[in-house]
């Protein structure tokens, strides 16, 4: 299968191209990271390959609706959150 022809299948099935897909997946990781072993979002950033904190930042918000403090936040003080906010392939 051709290179092209391989991100024009993986867009179909995904909904998204394979970069896009690898960036939801790096910020998934990394909010598992800050919910699970509490570490803050530089570090979480760092540890799943981004190498911009503002970056990070921006791309998290744009994802899960939030900056990555308010969103542990929310989470761990269990405010009403949507299900699908967990996994945010959910919403795409």
């Amino acid at each position: 299968m051709s290179p092209s022809n391989f991100r024009q299948h993986f867009r179909v099935l995904a909904g998204m191209s394979s970069l896009q897909y690898l960036k939801q997946l790096r910020l998934q990781d990394a909010r598992q990271l800050m919910l699970n072993e509490n570490i803050d979002a530089v570090s979480a950033a760092v540890r799943v390959g981004n190498e911009s904190a503002s970056q990070f930042s921006r791309e998290y918000t744009r994802l899960f609706g939030a900056p990555p403090q308010r969103d542990m936040r929310r989470l761990l003080e269990g405010s009403p959150v949507d299900p699908h906010d967990l996994d945010a392939t959910a919403r795409r």
